[in-house]
């Protein structure tokens, strides 16, 4: 009996351990939700003090599964599926600096970057300057040093490298809880020095050892984003294995034979015989046993609902990583008369949110040492006032609403154009800023060659009286209706 008790304590210890919830109800036999709590012991690496295993349990996870990966990777593959447009800067200029983008191979160590951002909580990506570089590296970095040609590379450092040596905790100070140093293989490196990927963490440092005592961050980045939905994650996949398990059982071969332990015990032929027969017959599992009379008889297991479990576990795993179930399991759309573009809009102005907020810094910061290494400090200031980077619109309309908006607009400039709103070069300059034809020539037909009608508004005409312009107005009106 005291084995019985261990045993059904050890399999109540090992079915918390999975849990997001403690207490009656949630770990014991009870219905009470009111004493349900936030769980102190599970299996999510958050609750463990020991961060080297929280960014192993992260890794592992990231380089088995399938689903955790797509969670991580999903937002910055799209976020970084278009190339961005470089504004405010001469074209030949932002020509130059793209290039050197694709050069030093900034499109895969950001993405490798923000890929480490999200599953590891944090990570930093360090230049390589010749000049002025590692001398005195507690100091800010002094771009007026920087020559041209002393940018060699960037650098991706993962978390495991870095900590953060000391932090402002005094609430009044303009430097509070701010990361000014980072110690880098034990080097003190100043923030300046170094493009940062802090996964925008919630609980400054300060706060952070009062909040989560539990826990120790070494670099003071944010948390991983398999952290929250850890166990909707481990009941997707442990359901999906079940299942699996469930196929393995679904044809069990029963073999029922008299006086089996006899037989096994004079070590018959007749068993071996059965054998076979066991083997040729059944082609997942099977089993002989003792049976008055010999008996083959075939148990199917029930499926019942498990498509369905499958899948709401999936949904609860996509609502949380933010992902719609069509992106991330290349789903139809549920619903009648579903088409998921609502789903695929809200997924998309966040990843728009995502590129503005945090990649778009970083990018900036990064042609700062990209441009001063090309043109030096003095030009590079004067060309880089109004620098911007705008990323390309991620819903992507299709042949038949294209061409149905380049109808509008042009019908509308047609209009403009003939009733004299507009001139011809700026109706031809605006539908080849829409592209909404292929080339000038057949803009030109588009447009009527008929007589441009009078316009009371033309320049040559301004500073002429009042009452004329009236005068000229009607008559311009009289032409129009006729």
């Amino acid at each position: 009996m005291s084995k019985i008790s261990r045993r059904q304590k050890k399999a109540q210890q090992t079915h918390v351990k999975n849990m997001m919830l403690q207490g009656q109800g949630a770990s014991g036999p009870g219905d009470k939700g009111a004493y349900q709590h936030a769980a102190l012991t599970t299996s999510n690496p958050y609750y463990s003090n020991n961060f080297l295993y929280r960014w192993q349990e992260y890794t592992r996870w990231y380089m088995t599964s399938w689903e955790a990966r797509k969670i991580i990777d999903i937002p910055v593959d799209d976020a970084l599926r278009l190339p961005f447009e470089i504004k405010g800067v001469e074209p030949a200029l932002a020509k130059d600096l793209q290039q050197a983008y694709e050069h030093y191979n900034l499109g895969r160590q950001n993405r490798r970057a923000l890929i480490q951002e999200r599953l590891l909580g944090g990570c930093c990506m360090i230049p390589v300057v010749k000049t002025g570089y590692q001398e005195d590296a507690k100091k800010p970095f002094n771009f007026s040093e920087m020559q041209k040609g002393d940018l060699e590379a960037f650098n991706v450092l993962d978390i495991s490298r870095i900590t953060r040596p000391d932090y402002e905790n005094n609430p009044f100070s303009a430097d509070y809880d701010r990361h000014e140093f980072y110690s880098i293989n034990s080097n003190t490196i100043h923030s300046s020095r170094l493009i940062i990927f802090d996964g925008n963490p919630l609980i400054n440092r300060a706060a952070m050892n009062i909040l989560q005592n539990f826990r120790f961050n070494p670099a003071g980045f944010g948390e991983s984003k398999l952290a929250p939905i850890y166990d909707s994650l481990v009941r997707m996949v442990g359901a999906q294995q079940a299942a699996y398990h469930l196929i393995n059982m679904s044809s069990v071969l029963l073999v029922r034979v008299g006086h089996l332990l006899d037989v096994n015990g004079s070590n018959s032929p007749a068993l071996d015989k059965l054998r076979d027969i066991f083997n040729a017959v059944s082609i997942y599992r099977g089993a002989i046993i003792d049976n008055p009379n010999a008996e083959v008889q075939q148990h199917s297991a029930s499926f019942g609902s498990v498509p369905e479990l499958l899948m709401m576990l999936a949904q609860m795993v996509c609502a949380g990583s933010d992902v719609p179930a069509t992106r991330f399991m290349s789903q139809s759309p549920l619903g009648m008369n579903s088409t998921g573009n609502s789903d695929a809009q809200n997924y998309f102005n966040m990843v728009g949110a995502y590129q503005h907020s945090d990649i778009k810094p970083k990018v900036l910061k990064e042609f700062s040492f990209i441009g001063t290494s090309m043109m030096g400090y003095e030009k590079w200031r004067q060309a880089s006032q109004q620098i911007d980077i705008e990323f390309a619109p991620l819903w992507n309309e299709t042949a038949q609403v294209k061409a149905e908006t380049a109808r509008t607009y042009a019908e509308m400039l047609r209009t403009l154009y003939e009733s004299g709103l507009i001139k011809r070069d700026k109706v031809v300059a605006e539908l080849i800023k829409r592209k909404a034809f292929e080339t000038s020539d057949q803009i030109e037909d588009f447009l009527s060659e008929e007589k441009t009608p009078f316009n009371p508004f033309d320049s040559a005409d301004i500073d002429k009286p009042l009452s004329e312009l009236e005068k000229l107005a009607q008559e311009a009106d009289v032409g129009l209706s006729q």
